[in-house]
């Protein structure tokens, strides 16, 4: 099931107003475009302005997030693919987003976050997306990951995706979790679990924080690279002024990683 968003934490998105591009540039010298096409395994230079989306609301379950749909598609747009978000909601919205042509339709209830590709019929959805976004950016912060210790705090569906790209990075991956048998499972990617949450985050300078888990200043390590996308999301004064970088944002990462590498499945099959 996704956390989910409340419209005080994406209030900022559609108009940027997170500067998210400055600040990833400065923490792993890449903008979120950057992080998206590597995260989709694309040349840093693919065009991706041939490509369209239609973002559809959905009122299922809780409802639509104020915002969320707006938030979605400027974060597209920002890509350079052509978005918007349709006028309809659920199936109306859907048929509407075909009807236009739509190579990509991003939509998201309670439950699932996708980004569809009509012309291939594959999707992305968020928990991958959100993954690898925040692996890549990691490996990008810390200079590569390639034999280097990294813990992940939260063995949820991130936490899982996040243990087998970190691995894939060349990572040795640690994992530990407030329910341990959650870290024990993960054993099968060849994660170590840590059952002492507190000691694995002070033993550890490089983590990725699935959990939704505030994790307290006198437990970060001086010089840490904390990639975060864990909502909620909050890093006392203390933290912060030991970490190297703290990288997180609301959505964007995520959806941009979803939405890139939902085009992706195009663009390989144009090769």
């Amino acid at each position: 099931m996704m956390t989910r968003l409340t419209p005080d934490l994406i209030e900022g998105v559609p108009d940027d107003k997170l500067d998210l591009d400055s600040r990833l540039l400065k923490a792993t010298g890449k903008t979120v475009k950057g992080i998206a096409l590597e995260a989709a395994d694309l040349p840093p230079d693919t065009d991706l302005s041939r490509f369209s989306a239609s973002v559809v609301p959905i009122t299922s379950g809780q409802g639509i997030i104020s915002g969320f749909s707006d938030s979605v598609n400027a974060i597209v747009s920002r890509l350079d693919m052509r978005s918007a978000v349709t006028e309809g909601t659920d199936v109306l919205g859907f048929s509407q987003g075909v009807d236009a042509g739509s190579d990509i339709i991003m939509m998201a209830d309670d439950r699932k976050f996708v980004a569809y590709n009509t012309r291939e019929r594959k999707y992305t959805d968020n928990s991958w997306g959100t993954a690898k976004g925040y692996a890549v950016a990691l490996k990008n912060a810390a200079g590569g990951l390639e034999g280097k210790q990294v813990l992940v705090v939260g063995a949820g569906y991130v936490g899982t995706w996040a243990v087998q790209f970190l691995r894939d990075m060349g990572a040795d991956v640690s994992v530990t979790d407030i329910i341990y048998q959650k870290a024990v499972r993960l054993t099968e990617y060849g994660a170590k679990p840590i059952r002492d949450v507190a000691k694995a985050i002070e033993d550890h300078v490089l983590l990725l924080n699935a959990a939704p888990f505030i994790i307290p200043g006198e437990l970060i390590a001086e010089g840490s690279i904390i990639s975060s996308p864990g909502v909620p999301h909050y890093y006392d004064q203390l933290g912060r002024s030991k970490a190297q970088a703290i990288i997180h944002d609301p959505l964007e990462i995520g959806a941009a990683v979803m939405a890139v590498k939902s085009a992706s499945y195009s663009i390989k099959e144009d090769e």
